[in-house]
């Protein structure tokens, strides 16, 4: 976990801070080191050293649409039939989040990521009953995700809905994370990200642009996971998610 303590140490003053108080005196650096990190580019799953809570496994679907299918009524008849059989809602992913061996069979055209406790046989039960007539096929693989948030309390002056809009414009978040969420309070920001696991250089970047955007050092953009829970630990590498890819046509 590499001193994992620190930061959620920090991102609850941030938290607990954001919307009522400011703090003056910046949280301890944290320097996070990993031993072969892997980076974001290649079909290769990617590793990271912000790993435990921030690191969840769930189960994906990856779809193949039929030729001239409309995706946004896929996507609603998914959604609706997830809602109904209690396994939803799905949260749209990018084919990134599939290992390399399904990614040689197929990339898909559209994918989506399970609630978490929803199981791979789940997933699976859910498509073979609930396949929509445009879908031509389908696969469902256990995945690794982030789930985390980054929190900054900006600069005396500096107005969190000024960062807000300062990011949004600059487009570093958009290009390192494709997409978040972020949110301004009346003390602080915070910027959610759900999707494919990104490597320790992508994570400073969006440090660095946060902090940036805020006026303060890129360390005072403090991070954690944003479930609890232990999460999947990468400090040996890519655990073993059991299973290859499942399909049904």
């Amino acid at each position: 976990m590499r001193r994992r303590w620190k930061l959620g140490v920090a991102l609850l003053l941030v938290l607990a801070a954001i919307g009522w108080m400011r703090f003056t005196a910046p949280p301890d650096k944290v320097i996070v080191t990993a031993a072969a990190v892997e980076g974001d580019s290649g079909d290769d799953q990617v590793t990271t050293s912000f790993d435990g809570p921030m690191v969840r496994k769930r189960a994906a679907i990856a779809i193949h649409p039929e030729r001239g299918a409309d995706r946004a009524h896929i996507r609603s008849e998914l959604q609706a039939a997830a809602a109904k059989a209690k396994v939803g809602p799905l949260a749209d992913a990018t084919f990134a989040v599939f290992s390399e061996e399904m990614l040689n069979y197929m990339v898909p055209e559209m994918a989506f990521v399970l609630p978490e406790g929803t199981t791979l046989f789940q997933a699976e039960a859910f498509m073979r009953d609930h396949q929509p007539a445009d879908v031509a096929y389908y696969l469902t693989q256990p995945v690794l995700v982030h789930d985390l948030t980054f929190a900054v309390i900006p600069a005396a002056g500096v107005k969190p809905a000024a960062v807000r809009d300062r990011l949004d414009a600059e487009g570093i978040l958009a290009d390192s994370l494709n997409r978040y969420d972020i949110a301004a309070q009346k003390a602080g920001l915070t910027v959610h990200y759900f999707g494919a696991v990104v490597s320790d250089p992508t994570i400073a970047t969006v440090r660095e642009a946060i902090g940036r955007a805020a006026k303060v050092p890129g360390d005072r953009v403090v991070i954690e996971g944003t479930l609890p829970g232990p999460g999947v630990e990468m400090d040996n590498g890519v655990p073993n998610l059991n299973d290859g890819p499942h399909g049904h046509h």
